[in-house]
């Protein structure tokens, strides 16, 4: 049986388990981010000056990668662009639609979720060869931990 993790009320999960919003933090720590920002007419993201305060982003790349650090969609396409379509593990330029976003180290090993750095943009057979290998070395631990046991 796979466990899912606690849900939060401020947390949208999937059905999968994965975690789509981080919406409590988006409403709270996002709010202050941003209002803070206007104030000092400084970008959210970059800090860089802005000629008004009437938006607390400077560019749209700034707006998705402030909303990436919240929302799944946003920090996805944010990685995809970042690593321009390719595929970080077989190095192939593919389309959008046929790359997926993947935890470099998994969320179930400790990893972040949506962390910049801990996601990588692979291509759907690279992903699943991954998932695989992640999966046998899951089954091979919970096997030596039964064995082990009296």
């Amino acid at each position: 049986m796979r466990r899912r993790p606690p849900t939060v009320p401020s947390v949208t999960v999937a059905p999968g388990g994965r975690i789509l919003a981080l919406s409590a933090a988006w409403y709270s720590d996002g709010a202050l981010r941003r209002r803070e920002a206007r104030r000092d007419r400084h970008c959210v993201e970059c800090h860089s000056a802005l000629p008004t305060s009437r938006t607390p982003y400077c560019s749209r790349i700034c707006r998705w990668k402030f909303h990436g650090h919240y929302f799944w969609d946003a920090a996805r396409i944010y990685v995809m662009r970042r690593d321009r379509y390719t595929c970080a593990m077989c190095r192939s330029r593919r389309r959008a639609r046929e790359l997926e976003v993947d935890h470099i180290v998994e969320i179930a090993r400790g990893g972040a979720a949506l962390e910049y750095s801990n996601l990588q943009t692979v291509c759907r057979s690279c992903h699943r060869s991954k998932t695989r290998a992640f999966l046998a070395s899951v089954d091979r631990r919970a096997g030596r931990a039964q064995a082990e046991s009296p």
